[in-house]
């Protein structure tokens, strides 16, 4: 049998209706040559997807049995399951409406001897002491857990936390913490499986029918005082979906990817958007402390393995994505 005989690999898209989730599965069915099942919840709007998705899967995403039919003869699941802000009040309640799908797609992948590729995010990380013992470099580092802790044992784990503006996103930053530990411990306990964990920072960018990023948002939320400042970083989705493509067929079973784009404040980050905008800066928002605001998030490793220079900045790609929202009636940034 030719190449051009060979069958084309599965790769099936977990939450396929989400933010990121879309504009990656376009990439990976355009550019990777890859036949793409959409998993997704049954009231899930796929509408926007039909074009680059061969099969869409409706189910009870916490439904092993379900799981493991939908996602048979894939050569790969990506998961972006409750990526952005978690809709519950502890990180209990959080965890438990999280887990167990992730649980199911890990279990169906390890079965079907697929790569599991899961999205974390750097609000994962821990800042606090980075600043000063790190000299402000957060990496892909995932530290220990509490000793005997279960990840649903108590509301706040010693070995996580936060400084600075990053505190505002502690319930959302906790439970994807734990949800790593959970790949992790999982990798341990079945030595075969081949998951793996993509840390993305801001995403932002174009994605499809109505979606757009939290960025976007946050930018909004910033400018009539309702959004802190902290250091954080942003990468564009067209830099993302190369990321995932090449952890995808690179990758390696066990390892984090750090995915994280341009080191900067929010503020600054809101200071262009509203100038793109021709929106007045809120001047009187927050400003995190000057030792936060030097805070480097490093992807270095992650660029160098897989040969990648990101193409996106904000300077190069702001305007062009505010233009999109425009166009699509999705811009929030208005003159207040």
């Amino acid at each position: 049998m030719s190449e051009a005989e060979q069958p084309k690999k599965k790769i099936a898209i977990l939450a396929a209706g989400s933010y990121m989730a879309g504009p990656i599965a376009h990439h990976l069915h355009k550019n990777g040559g890859y036949v793409i099942v959409a998993i997704v919840r049954e009231s899930t709007d796929t509408n926007a997807i039909q074009d680059f998705t061969d099969d869409i899967r409706r189910g009870d995403l916490s439904d092993l049995e379900f799981m493991k039919s939908a996602t048979k003869g894939c050569f790969a699941i990506v998961n972006f399951l409750n990526q952005l802000m978690p809709p519950k009040e502890t990180i209990k309640e959080q965890l438990e409406n999280d887990l167990p799908p992730i649980q199911c797609a890990l279990q169906a992948a390890l079965e079907h001897d697929c790569i599991f590729v899961h999205t974390s995010g750097n609000f994962s990380i821990p800042t606090a002491g980075k600043d000063s013992i790190d000299g402000g470099i957060i990496k892909a580092e995932l530290p220990d857990k509490p000793v005997g802790a279960d990840l649903l044992d108590v509301e706040s784990w010693s070995t996580f936390q936060h400084e600075g503006g990053m505190v505002a996103v502690s319930t959302l930053a906790e439970a994807k913490h734990r949800q790593d530990h959970a790949i992790q411990d999982f990798v341990k306990e079945n030595p075969s499986s081949k998951a793996r964990v993509i840390i993305p920072a801001g995403v932002y960018g174009p994605s499809v029918g109505t979606k757009f990023s939290f960025w976007d948002l946050a930018a909004h939320l910033y400018l009539i005082g309702q959004f802190g400042d902290f250091g954080h970083a942003f990468i564009h989705i067209n830099d993302a979906c190369v990321v995932y493509q090449a952890v995808i067929e690179q990758g390696e079973a066990g390892c984090r990817y750090p995915m994280y784009g341009e080191s900067m404040t929010v503020r600054t980050f809101v200071e262009t958007y509203a100038k793109i905008c021709s929106v007045a800066m809120n001047e009187d928002g927050p400003v995190c402390s000057e030792e936060e605001s030097k805070r480097v998030y490093d992807d270095s490793e992650t660029r160098e393995k897989f040969g990648i220079d990101y193409k996106y900045t904000i300077d190069n790609s702001l305007s062009d994505t505010i233009e999109n929202l425009k166009e699509r009636n999705l811009l929030m940034v208005k003159e207040v």
